[in-house]
């Protein structure tokens, strides 16, 4: 293992921890660890339990760095990169799930929502007037699709009999496939399953329940509908960034572009791009829009309500939604930045999730038998 796969592998295992370092950060304020707090709520058993997961994420960094290290000498630097990566990632979710239920039991012990008037708010315009996508930024991963297309037919009629297996870091390594369709097109059918999953997805968005704060109901409505055009743009963005990458592994597959480091390099700078793009997102918008700053006119607005306290239908840290009661099937999450996770009480929810779980079980063992 070189210098340049231990820069590699201390990157990962950096990132990692800053990315589950920052979660708290990221999450919404009235949100701690995936558990309701009221507005307010300094209680100091929960900036213990904050300090005492940074630590924990920082150790388990360091301690998964040099696992990483030592392990890269005994499965290869690709290997221990898959292997050391996941482990942390569980082993970090592990700490936030940990510091979950240390809130939870604060918050008993303290009876934070005590003497609160706990209230829910609908906004009835998001459907009479619901926020609408801006379709024509989907034209630059379409245009991305069709050049992509209008190259692979050029090239159809040279490809040798083998295609190359575009494994390690200059996607040059693994063993040959043959040139049939479903290889040699298989980026363009990628191409064209972002672009589908991106409306999809879009779609779903954009009517999923709004994040309406019941103590700042007009405030928080206009934010979630600001928040909800820019990250509609972000997604369109991200769309055309993938199929970009996507088009440069076709051109390596095809043998268009040579195999080094540098090509991988250029291959993947879209989805960092897209990747820093979605940071900055996070930090000048947030989940929801409660980063973005208050007009003049909202800064006094209060109900006296708080929003009512759902923490029995939550599990794992806030990843895992459940409420047979609650007609909606897409809902925010409330970890972390822009994620959305399904109700798993509803019939709809529970189902997909089902036939994502079969799709995905399938997937993998026909994988493993060939």
């Amino acid at each position: 293992m070189n210098t340049a796969h231990l820069a590699l592998l201390l990157a990962v295992a950096a990132s990692v921890t800053a990315a589950w370092r920052a979660v708290p950060a990221l999450t919404r304020p009235e949100y701690a660890f995936g558990v309701a707090v009221p507005a307010g709520a300094a209680d100091p058993a929960l900036g213990r339990i904050r300090k005492a997961y940074g630590r924990n994420v920082v150790a388990l960094g360091i301690g998964g760095a040099a696992c990483m290290w030592a392990l890269g000498f005994l499965t290869g630097p690709a290997a221990a990169l898959g292997i050391g990566a996941t482990a942390l990632v569980v082993a970090d979710l592990a700490a936030y799930a940990l510091a979950s239920r240390a809130v939870r039991a604060a918050k008993a012990d303290g009876d934070w929502y005590a003497g609160a008037r706990q209230a829910v708010t609908a906004d009835l315009s998001f459907r009479t007037d619901p926020v609408r996508a801006r379709w024509r930024g989907l034209v630059p991963a379409v245009a991305v699709l069709a050049a992509t297309a209008a190259v692979g037919l050029l090239r159809s009629g040279s490809l040798p009999a083998t295609l190359p297996g575009l494994e390690g870091w200059a996607l040059d390594g693994g063993p040959r496939v043959p040139a049939g369709f479903w290889n040699a097109a298989n980026p363009v059918l990628a191409q064209a399953a972002v672009i589908a999953a991106t409306v999809l997805v879009l779609v779903a968005v954009v009517r999923a329940r709004p994040e309406i704060d019941a103590a700042r109901p007009a405030a928080t409505a206009r934010r979630y509908r600001a928040y909800l055009t820019a990250l509609a743009d972000l997604m369109l963005f991200t769309a055309a960034c993938a199929n970009l990458t996507l088009t440069g592994i076709a051109l390596r597959l095809w043998e268009l572009a040579p195999a080094s480091i540098t090509t991988t390099a250029v291959v993947f700078a879209p989805l960092l791009a897209a990747a820093a793009l979605a940071v900055r997102f996070e930090l000048r918008v947030g989940t929801g829009g409660h980063r973005l700053p208050a007009l003049p006119e909202e800064a006094d607005e209060d109900t006296g309500l708080v929003q009512r306290d759902t923490d029995r239908h939550w599990h794992l840290g806030g990843l895992v939604y459940a409420n047979r009661d609650d007609p909606a099937v897409l809902v925010h999450q409330r970890v972390g930045g822009s994620q959305w996770t399904v109700n798993l009480g509803h019939p709809v929810g529970l189902t997909a999730t089902a036939v994502l779980v079969a799709a995905a079980a399938t997937a993998a063992a026909v994988g493993a038998l060939s």
